[in-house]
């Protein structure tokens, strides 16, 4: 490990949540070298990212909020800190206990948690910078990797880290550009004509975002939730108790089983382990399965949300701790063939949403104030104003679209799909064929001639799975695998070469 007065320099492409768990972990690390960091993110507020900005305050988190901690070694930081700040009289309208917490207020928490770690890093003679950039492009050097951004900053980097954030809604359809259609919806805060219908294109999470916030606010005019399925992700349950015992021989037949037989077996130890636990198979049939109505859909799953003998309460915590390993050791072609055929009805259970959020879309849809609709084939702009969404064989009028299509690969116009396919281009990277880039799985370390080079969160999906990349407890424990590395590898002596100015973090991020 370097020591001394030699000055490590580390780049972070993104300000978001990934970025504030890596900066987090860093810190906590106390290096002995003194780090020059800096982050590169196109907001004036990092921290945040794309989902925690400032929003409606009925934007919940869709996980609990002891799951929301940077640190996964402190799974109840978030919670603590909420609890802190309530004694200190702030937020008086938020309940510290809830469960469920707002995205803005996590927000909070993320730009607290990012100047806390930079003055930790200041105390030891490192620094923590930003510029309101975004990167263009990376090239090695000797020394180092040279980065070039959107402003003209050109430096040179011992280490770089990708911490691209989810990518933005698919334009399936072409419509960017057209009036009335909404992009990418976030923040959810933005105005809308109280009195007009609004169609949502999506009826994942983001999709029940959108709806839940125009709800809360009073929209009088039906929201529409269109899909291709039209299945709304599942009502999140209780955890059920999971014997020690019980984890441990999963996770031993994870590692000892050889990877052509790991799907069957695991399939097969998960049946047995559902079943001890008195999981009903046609429940778990019913929840996958496509064409049930949303109302009833709803009500059979809140119905069910403190049962331990669900199957979704079951599964996921069985599955928490080996989730990554599993994925990594199953054959290239298994989870291909997975993605294709499973991932789309997996990921409601995966990503459900918090009671309170079902509770509230039941109430609407027996209003008439929401509806669901499913079979979406086509999208058009009519030349009249407004579009034309085709599904089940009629033509439905939206005058106002948002647009919640789940993204997977980054949007090459986007700055991250951008830069990704300029790496792709210049042999940096490989693009992975199930997501993201190939990633060494136990560093992080992207695979290709630039050892300094890092992934982290969805750019990693490819090899750990977009459901572990994106849990922010596993991106803590990924973040503390890059440090380790990046600690431990020697100081290249990388000089800056800067031709503008980047501001300190510190001082705008307090408060």
């Amino acid at each position: 490990m370097a020591t001394g007065s030699a000055r490590m320099r580390l780049a972070i492409v993104g300000g978001g949540a990934s970025a504030v768990t890596l900066v987090d972990a860093l810190a906590r690390s106390t290096p002995r070298e003194k780090i020059k960091v800096s982050i590169f993110e196109p907001r004036a507020d990092p921290g945040p990212g794309r989902p925690y900005q400032q929003d409606a305050d009925g934007a919940l988190i869709n996980r609990p909020a002891e799951a929301m901690s940077i640190r996964h070694t402190e799974p109840l930081d978030f919670r603590n800190w909420l609890r802190e700040a309530g004694n200190r009289g702030e937020f008086p309208s938020v309940d510290p206990e809830a469960r469920f917490q707002p995205r803005w207020l996590f927000g909070v928490y993320l730009r607290r948690r990012l100047a806390s770690a930079a003055a930790r890093l200041a105390a030891g003679g490192s620094t923590v910078e930003t510029s309101e950039s975004t990167v263009e492009d990376v090239l090695p050097v000797d020394g180092g990797l040279r980065i070039l951004t959107s402003t003209g900053v050109t430096q040179t980097n011992d280490h770089v880290v990708m911490c691209l954030g989810t990518p933005r809604p698919a334009d399936l359809y072409g419509l960017s550009g057209r009036p009335g259609f909404v992009a990418d919806p976030y923040p959810l805060a933005g105005p809308l004509p109280a009195d007009e219908p609004v169609t949502v294109l999506g009826s994942n999470l983001s999709a029940v975002d959108i709806a839940v916030a125009l709800l809360r606010r009073g929209h009088t005019a039906p929201v529409r939730l269109m899909s291709r399925n039209g299945a709304l992700p599942s009502v999140r349950c209780r955890p059920a108790v999971i014997l020690p015992d019980e984890a441990r021989e999963l996770a031993e037949a994870v590692r000892r089983t050889p990877s052509a037989a790991l799907w069957t077996t695991v399939r097969r130890l998960l049946r047995a382990r559902l079943a001890a636990h008195g999981a009903s198979a046609d429940e778990m049939v019913r929840d996958l399965a496509v064409g049930e109505p949303a109302a009833g859909r709803l009500t059979r799953q809140l119905g069910r949300q403190d049962a331990e003998d669900c199957w979704r309460a079951v599964l996921l915590p069985l599955l928490d701790p080996v989730g990554e390993l599993f994925w990594q050791r199953l054959p290239p072609r298994t989870r291909q063939s997975f993605l294709g055929r499973h991932h789309t009805r997996l990921a409601t259970v995966l990503n459900p949403m918090p009671p309170a959020t079902a509770a509230l879309l039941l109430e609407a849809l027996r209003t008439g104030a929401l509806e669901v609709h499913a079979g979406v084939t086509a999208v058009t702009a009519r030349p009249t104003g407004g579009f034309t969404v085709t599904a089940d064989g009629r033509d439905h009028h939206a005058g106002v679209l948002l647009n919640a299509v789940r993204a997977t690969p980054y949007d090459p116009e986007e700055p991250a799909g951008r830069l990704l396919a300029r790496l792709t281009a210049s042999g940096l990277v490989r693009p992975h064929p199930c997501g993201g880039v190939y990633v060494d799985f136990a560093t992080n370390r992207v695979l290709g001639p630039a050892p300094g080079l890092y992934a982290l969160g969805h750019p990693t999906a490819g090899d750990l799975y977009y459901a572990n990349a994106g849990s922010l407890l596993g991106i803590s424990a990924r973040a503390e695998r890059i440090v380790a590395r990046i600690l431990s590898s020697p100081v290249t002596g990388a000089a800056a070469v800067a031709h503008s100015s980047t501001l300190t973090i510190g001082g705008r991020l307090d408060g």
